[in-house]
């Protein structure tokens, strides 16, 4: 199974990592070669937490063989942190789009790839908006959050497919080759 994910986190004094302590995972989207979609909290001010958040999302990454995301191993740092194991493969669209830049300085980000690859765009408006009122990514209003991470993910979803027929590979094939 190939799934793409994107996880959001909060940021306490300035650092954005798993490891101080004073961090935590807000919510985890989720999208499947399968149809299975999904967009979990496990931690938000004013959202209880997905039930059995946890199992849900380590069955999908047990089932998974190609794991996509935008900077991956940043969401992969997170998880792994988080005690969820995964041992696929990775395909990392923001490193693509470095590969494909072939040395030129081209902005990466999710939303200019997005633009260029002529891809649904993310709605980075609702995050900025909100950020800017100095407020953390827990207390966005969740349907707000559902909103721009399910976007997001399937951003990150379609960008992969049009990288991958950029360079000539079918990404389900290779996923199962990797995968024996």
């Amino acid at each position: 199974m190939i799934t793409c994910l994107d996880i959001e986190n909060t940021f306490a004094n300035g650092d954005n990592m798993p490891y101080g302590g004073e961090n935590m995972l807000v919510s985890c989207g989720y999208l499947t070669n399968t149809n299975e979609q999904g967009y979990l909290c496990f931690y938000h001010v004013d959202q209880q937490p997905t039930r059995n958040n946890a199992g849900i999302l380590q069955n999908i990454l047990y089932r998974t063989h190609l794991l996509i995301g935008h900077n991956i191993k940043y969401d992969l740092q997170w998880l792994l942190a988080c005690g969820f194991q995964y041992a696929g493969e990775v395909w990392d669209t923001m490193g693509i789009e470095y590969l494909l830049a072939r040395g030129l300085h081209r902005d990466i980000s999710l939303a200019a790839s997005c633009k260029r690859r002529n891809v649904s765009e993310k709605k980075s408006h609702i995050f900025d908006e909100f950020i800017k009122s100095g407020r953390g990514i827990d207390e966005m209003p969740w349907d707000k959050l559902v909103e721009y991470g399910e976007q997001d993910v399937k951003s990150t979803y379609e960008l992969a497919y049009v990288q991958a027929e950029m360079l000539d590979i079918e990404l389900e094939k290779w996923a199962n080759e990797t995968n024996h």
